[in-house]
């Protein structure tokens, strides 16, 4: 499958489409997220925004700046991958993640500095997880010694939802669904047959 480069751009201003041929690297795209784009604390209600949606808001959570840097990824022939960080007492986070010389590193916004993108130093996807691991506390109970990161997704492929999410308003058939039937893994398992689990059944519910 192709990214739908016509359609994508048809929606662009020339300005915007000076913005995003600059935006053509994982870490112009974390910069651009970092320090362009506000956090969407869905002040009026949940929202599930797209590419487009977000480059001309400035504006994004932690989903939408994934869904963001997914579609840019893709545009340049990197493969939009998204890793979700589950933590059951807090938040989940959403990592786009690539490789670079055989290491792992990522995309992503985050109302949080320290858990933002990370660069490609990771020997696999679960040292990039446990990188998060010492500064992911919950943002239920504000203890700084209440880690909460449990574990990761394989990489999900955004792929799989078509084209039609690049150039969409809203995304929440993808919101909805993509952690469906996907594997997790354990941070911390009690044992090897313990290491794989699914998503909570409470969190689909949601």
């Amino acid at each position: 499958m192709q990214f739908p480069f016509d359609a994508f751009h048809a929606g662009l201003t020339p300005e915007e489409r000076a913005l995003v041929d600059r935006l053509d690297t994982p870490e112009a795209i974390q910069a651009f997220l970092a320090q362009e784009v506000r956090y969407n604390f869905e002040p009026d209600g949940a929202t599930a925004r797209g590419p487009l949606p977000v480059l001309r808001r400035r504006e994004a959570h932690c989903f939408e700046g994934a869904i963001f840097a997914a579609a840019l990824f893709w545009r340049q022939g990197i493969e939009p991958r998204l890793v979700l960080l589950e933590a059951p007492q807090d938040f989940d986070h959403n990592l786009i993640v690539y490789a670079r010389q055989g290491k792992y590193g990522c995309v992503s916004q985050s109302r949080h500095a320290k858990l933002r993108g990370k660069p490609p130093i990771y020997d696999s996807l679960r040292d990039l997880a446990m990188a998060y691991y010492p500064d992911y506390t919950s943002d239920w109970t504000h203890d700084p010694n209440d880690f909460t990161l449990r574990g990761f997704s394989e990489p999900i492929d955004l792929r799989r939802y078509g084209a039609g999410w690049v150039t969409a308003d809203e995304v929440w058939d993808i919101y909805h669904t993509f952690i469906e039937g996907v594997p997790l893994e354990k941070l911390f398992p009690e044992s090897d047959s313990d290491r794989i689990y699914f998503y909570p059944e409470e969190h689909l519910r949601e």
